[in-house]
């Protein structure tokens, strides 16, 4: 029973990000500039779909901001930022490829 749980959690969870997501590809339709439009859409889709492990055991996932806020509040900020440890790397690795996808976009005008 707890199995079947956990997956209907996150499948309402993904439909919802997928919802989120879909509302801010609208609200950020209006930004002319390419760049700062996909740096608003990934930082979003970054925060709503980054997993991380739940907990001290690799069996459960968690969305990583959740999991940032959770060791915040309940461990501090000096023992807990396992997390922001998952966003800073999936932040990173975005701006990464939009780097590499300007540049490209770029050297082939």
């Amino acid at each position: 029973m707890f199995e079947n749980q956990y997956h209907i959690a996150w499948s309402i969870y993904l439909l919802s990000g997928f919802f989120c997501c879909f509302v801010w590809w609208r609200l950020t339709s209006y930004i002319t500039h390419r760049g700062w439009r996909d740096l608003g859409r990934g930082f979003v889709v970054i925060f709503i779909f980054t997993p991380w492990y739940a907990g001290d055991t690799s069996d459960f996932l968690a969305p990583a901001v959740i999991v940032l806020l959770m060791d915040l509040l309940l461990e501090g900020a000096k023992s807990g930022m396992r997390g922001g440890i998952a966003l800073l790397f999936s932040s990173f690795l975005m701006l990464v490829l939009l780097t590499i996808r300007a540049w490209f976009s770029k050297s082939g005008k």
